[in-house]
């Protein structure tokens, strides 16, 4: 095989590994969704309930709040069944699940005969005593359709994880061992020619030794180097130069695979524990309901609803992440005020507006041009931390300080900060990911610096931090030559 084709099944190969492991990510999140709409459901079943009680109390006749709150309720199921693809569809059918999905017909089934039901009760073809003890069933069904659909869920969410984790492991490993044994091989190769090169044989004897023992590319190196040179010590030069190359992008891959082991881990293990949390809170909530505490069940889903939060931000995370190394923009002219008013109004809010927290400096002669969605995303990252990493204990108001000035072949971009800061012992790790320094005070998804050194790398940037007990400073150069190419 040629030393091409070797290392393009080595591409295709790690390829293959981050498909597998974005479509376990997106299954992994699909299930959380299922049970935020579960929870969802639940809280709609609780309304109803009220509803219910409400109408027998009263006199009245209007049934439209019945109505409203059946119609929310039953959107629920409609999107489970929606979001059910072929692949989920097939899983759960192998795993003895799919009943979920014939529960969440039955609900919409339910649904549109209670609401049948109360059409018939507005035109008068039934009476309110014969309506109110069909309500009230109605109500038992939704709540055992809601609990019948949990297990299936969990299980089928347990059973991706049981899997999705080991089998991404393998595949790593696997990714691994085969680049090592492909690095070998190649290496092999090119050692065998060059021995054949030192060998001292007479030349005619050494081209025919080439022929027989030579293959691909390298054979084709040989004979143009032995054609253009006839020189066998540059020719050595050259497949040791070739030999580097190759070892040289072997320990790239590698390294690559082992970066994305470690990501599939972190994200895995980030991912399972607000499940985790989810998971027995709804349990929790399920007793408290029927135990007729409902304040406890309200608790509960609200703590549900910021698992699913902190889930959703890293879910946003790591696809910002994957963003990162596919935008592709045109450098444009950018209004850096404008941008950071934007900033100030959709994440800081009002309070940070009439503060004056963000102060703004530009100094430079020329346009400054860049790829904007990079410039934001930088942007709000940095602004957003400041934001959050306050130290309101100082005497000084919190503020962050952003300084755009020209230097020498590019510009220079300064974010300064009087916020908490970094703990001095862990300055390396900074823009790595998963890394949280302050997770008393903020639950993010520990990826925003790195996405921000990476949106600075592609613009072929650097990117400085000095942080202390007085706050910290972030420093971005950017060279003119890149802001500045036409695409």
């Amino acid at each position: 095989m040629k030393i091409s084709s070797k290392l393009m099944l080595i591409v295709l190969l790690t390829v293959f590994e981050i498909s597998i492991t974005l479509l376990a990510v997106v299954e992994i999140s699909k299930g959380a969704k299922f049970h935020q709409l579960n929870s969802l459901h639940f809280k709609y079943i609780v309304q109803y309930s009220e509803v219910i009680a409400e109408f027998e109390a009263s006199a009245s006749k209007n049934v439209s709040a019945l109505q409203n709150v059946i119609i929310n309720m039953r959107q629920q199921p409609i999107e489970c069944v929606e979001s059910v693809n072929w692949l989920n569809a097939f899983v759960m059918q192998k795993i003895n699940t799919f009943h979920a999905v014939d529960i969440c017909r039955k609900d919409i089934d339910d649904a549109n005969n209670i609401l049948l039901t109360l059409a018939s009760y507005e035109a008068g073809e039934i009476s309110r005593e014969n309506l109110i003890p069909q309500l009230r069933q109605s109500a038992r069904i939704f709540n055992h359709n809601s609990a019948s659909f949990e297990k299936p869920i969990t299980d089928t969410v347990a059973f991706i994880m049981r899997v999705a984790i080991p089998f991404l492991v393998t595949i790593s490993l696997f990714n691994i061992l085969f680049i090592s044994y492909m690095s070998k091989n190649i290496s092999g190769s090119i050692r065998n020619a060059i021995r054949l090169l030192k060998s001292g044989k007479h030349e005619k004897s050494l081209i025919d030794d080439i022929d027989s023992n030579v293959t691909g590319e390298l054979k084709t190196l040989l004979s143009v180097a032995q054609e253009r040179l006839a020189n066998e010590i540059l020719v050595a030069e050259i497949n040791r130069k070739l030999e580097t190359l190759v070892e040289q992008r072997t320990q790239s891959l590698t390294r690559a695979n082992e970066e994305l082991a470690q990501f599939a881990y972190r994200a895995s293990h980030d991912l399972k524990s607000p499940l985790t949390s989810s998971k027995l809170l709804t349990q929790f909530i399920i007793e408290d309901i029927e135990s007729g505490n409902l304040k406890s069940a309200a608790n509960d889903a609200n703590k549900i609803y910021g698992q699913m939060e902190k889930l959703e931000k890293l879910v946003v995370g790591i696809l910002s992440l994957t963003e990162a190394d596919v935008t592709d923009e045109k450098v444009v002219s950018i209004d850096l005020e404008a941008i950071i008013d934007d900033i100030r109004l959709r994440i800081l809010g009002p309070k940070s507006i009439a503060s004056g927290f963000i102060r703004c400096t530009i100094d430079i002669k020329n346009e400054f041009k860049s790829e904007k969605v990079r410039i934001v995303q930088i942007l709000e990252n940095l602004l957003s931390n400041s934001d959050k990493y306050k130290d309101n204990t100082k005497e000084k108001t919190p503020f962050v300080k952003v300084t755009l000035t020209e230097v020498q072949d590019g510009y220079q971009l300064v974010i300064e900060d009087n916020g908490l800061g970094i703990p001095a012992n862990r300055h390396d790790e900074v823009f790595h990911m998963f890394k949280r320094f302050h997770p008393a005070i903020s639950s993010g998804s520990g990826l925003g610096l790195a996405i921000v050194k990476k949106h600075v790398s592609f613009l072929k940037g650097q990117i400085d931090m000095k942080s202390s007990a007085l706050g910290t400073v972030f420093t971005i150069t950017l060279p003119k030559e890149k802001l500045n190419e036409e695409y």
